[in-house]
């Protein structure tokens, strides 16, 4: 590993959790996935985090002892640990505040729980904004001073990078366009009708679906299987991924005319809809936002694939930490002031 940084990562989701080693090159050297024990509650998953992190850290440190000890890793020689979870949170504490998914993670002081079990420092970010790093570590928003990710995931959030910096609010808050309101009417998601959330996440765009087509519907719809038949040539799915594409595309353009981004990098659902579902993004946002705005934004797929979420784990603790000078990154001023 020689003069690499390396870090332990977390990537905290609903389902499926992993745990991580990364260097600061973007190099995923261990991942360790495991289903997520959400109905066990915050002292469950952090114990089958910790009991993950500490055989990836037992079985780096074993092999490398085994080619001769050169770059064993273990608690001693990691820089840190970085956490990407869903909000809403505090990233200044670290205390997470009763993610929907995450029932029981109610004003959890995670930071301070895994600095004492591990005696590493440790980052907490909103998985969002975490992916927003590791695209602009290593993905498509590199170079950018101006960006914002939307996860298009089970949820929809957005990461948002203004001057080189992660936005914030006063206390830590991160911003939850989910929330938005996009259209006048739909299904109820993250407490109100017409969200963003309805269109741009995989939950709400199943439940978009009972709701245009209850008949062929009757319950909401797996967003996997709506894209399979959207390409099987379904009229009615296609019609369902058009109106998430038209309603994603008008949240690009809320945040285009208040933050002029130079790229909008979009989440997994680019990913399973496929092109045209981006291309349909894009063609929204173009009929809504300001020109003058917009003008310079690139509407892309996230570039990372399906090694995002890995990444979404170190990327905040590599833009906390510096680098040796052997280890080469171009990186801007991001930090979170």
């Amino acid at each position: 590993m020689g003069e690499q940084t390396i870090y332990l990562g977390w990537d905290v989701g609903g389902t499926k959790s992993a745990a991580v080693l990364g260097t600061g090159a973007g190099e995923v050297l261990e991942r360790a996935e495991y289903p997520s024990n959400v109905a066990g509650g915050p002292e469950a998953m952090i114990g089958d985090f910790l009991a993950r992190a500490r055989e990836l850290l037992g079985r780096s440190a074993g092999a490398a002892g085994g080619a001769g000890g050169a770059g064993a890793t273990n608690a001693a020689n990691v820089a840190g640990v970085g956490v990407s979870i869903g909000g809403p949170l505090n990233t200044r504490t670290g205390v997470i505040d009763s993610p929907p998914h995450l029932p029981g993670w109610d004003r959890v002081p995670l930071r301070e729980r895994l600095e004492g079990e591990l005696g590493l420092p440790v980052t907490v970010e909103h998985d969002a904004a975490a992916c927003l790093l590791a695209e602009w570590l290593w993905g498509e928003a590199r170079g950018a001073t101006h960006a914002v990710y939307l996860t298009c995931g089970t949820g929809c959030g957005a990461g948002i990078l203004v001057d080189g910096r992660v936005l914030r609010g006063p206390h830590g808050e991160t911003p939850e366009a989910g929330h938005i309101r996009i259209a006048p009417d739909g299904p109820v998601m993250f407490g109100k009708s017409g969200s963003a959330e309805v269109f741009g996440s995989g939950e709400g765009v199943g439940k978009l679906a009972h709701a245009m087509f209850p008949d062929a519907y009757p319950a909401p719809a797996d967003p996997r299987e709506l894209a399979g038949a959207a390409r099987r040539g379904d009229a009615r799915a296609a019609a369902v991924l058009a109106e998430s594409a038209c309603g994603t595309g008008r949240l690009c353009a809320v945040l285009a005319d208040l933050f002029a981004p130079q790229v909008i990098v979009l989440g997994s659902l680019a990913r399973y809809f496929g092109a045209g579902w981006v291309a349909t993004v894009e063609a929204e946002f173009r009929r809504e936002a300001l020109a003058v705005n917009a003008r310079h934004t690139r509407i892309l797929p996230a570039g990372l694939g399906e090694r995002l979420q890995d990444l979404s784990a170190i990327a905040p603790c590599v833009c906390r930490n510096p680098s040796p000078p052997g280890e080469k990154m171009s990186r801007a001023k991001s930090r979170d002031r």
